[in-house]
């Protein structure tokens, strides 16, 4: 993975760098002849999906000399790394020196499994168990359950087009700077039957019903900011090859006060995001202001993250009494195709 990032950002920064012959420069993007509005339905297919959280260290336990190991979840075990079908839209507005692009496609996917241990999650609505309501839910070894997810990701971006550089009057390349955010959005379901009884659950104990039914809403969004381009081959009023790519990152060490997520305790995190995207369409002059669009793209997106506790005196510790220290990982590539118009 390193070297693959390491090869693209330098292919990016060469061409950024690379010495241009007289003539061939100008400053920002070229819009004579062109269509600047491009909107474009996406079909494919998520190719890979892998995710984690795992429970590492609960400094509380650590203080009063408990041994207690933390839980662990990866998204296979949970039944819901299926490569599904997706669909999306894409929407483009091109000016001279930016581009504004909004894109996102709908998956869902989903589990009719039993689970292999208990699991104890704690959920974001509350179910009710014999007139109380609970925040945690414990679904037992051998329990059958299902899990569904319609989420859509989405993507926000502005790439900034200082200069094109066409050596050639069919050939053109514009260097970007990228600047985005791609977020995830949706209702989640689980159902493992009716409620059979709570159990405790940690020190100091919480009370977890046992089986149950619960839905909401989530969502979540990580910004980026990188370096992409874009090759453009064949005349501006005829067919043409238009290539274009970005490599995206975002990184933070630091308290999760200072952003927008919602924790019960202030942690500290060290957030690792990568996003590539390579998208390659041609072009079909239809009539005098409209053009068809066909191609495919890829993307990927990799996200790794830890959240500890911070240092707090003993006393602090012991009324606070936080959960577990967490390692997540995520990653998601997806491969669709493109059909649209540009005008």
């Amino acid at each position: 993975m390193l070297i693959k990032k390491v090869i693209f950002v330098s292919l990016l920064l060469a061409i950024w760098v690379g010495p241009a012959p007289a003539g061939v420069f100008q400053w920002g993007r070229d819009l004579k002849d062109q269509n600047t509005v491009e909107l474009d339905l996406t079909a494919g297919k998520v190719v890979k999906i892998q995710g984690s959280v795992e429970e590492t260290i609960r400094p509380y336990y650590e203080q009063i000399g408990q041994d207690t190991p933390g839980e662990s979840y990866t998204l296979s075990e949970l039944g819901l790394d299926g490569k599904k079908v997706t669909f999306g839209i894409y929407f483009e507005k091109r000016w001279k020196y930016l581009t504004l692009g909004v894109n996102g496609f709908y998956y869902n996917p989903d589990s009719d499994t039993t689970a292999i241990r208990d699991y104890y999650i704690g959920i974001s609505d509350e179910i009710e168990y014999e007139g109380k309501k609970y925040e945690y839910m414990m679904i037992p070894e051998g329990r059958h359950f299902t899990a569904d997810f319609q989420t859509a990701f989405c993507e926000l971006k502005l790439l900034v087009t200082p200069v094109t550089l066409a050596p050639s009057p069919n050939f053109e390349f514009i260097p970007s700077i990228y600047l985005g955010i791609v977020g995830v959005f949706g209702k989640y379901d689980i159902n493992a039957g009716p409620p059979t009884g709570t159990t405790d659950y940690e020190y100091p104990p919480r009370e977890y019903v046992i089986g149950g039914q619960t839905d909401d809403w989530m969502g979540a969004g990580v910004p980026g900011i990188g370096l992409g381009g874009e090759f453009r081959i064949g005349p501006p009023d005829g067919f043409r090859i238009v290539i274009q790519g970005h490599y995206a990152f975002f990184r933070y060490d630091g308290s999760t006060k200072y952003i927008p997520i919602s924790i019960r305790h202030e942690k500290n995190l060290d957030l690792d995001y990568d996003n590539y995207e390579i998208r390659a369409q041609v072009e079909f002059p239809l009539s005098d202001g409209l053009d068809l669009v066909a191609g495919i793209a890829f993307e990927q997106v990799i996200l790794n993250a830890e959240a500890t506790a911070i240092d707090k005196i003993e006393e602090e510790m012991e009324e606070l009494r936080e959960k577990f220290d967490k390692k997540i990982n995520f990653e998601i590539s997806e491969l669709h195709g493109i059909v649209g118009l540009k005008f």
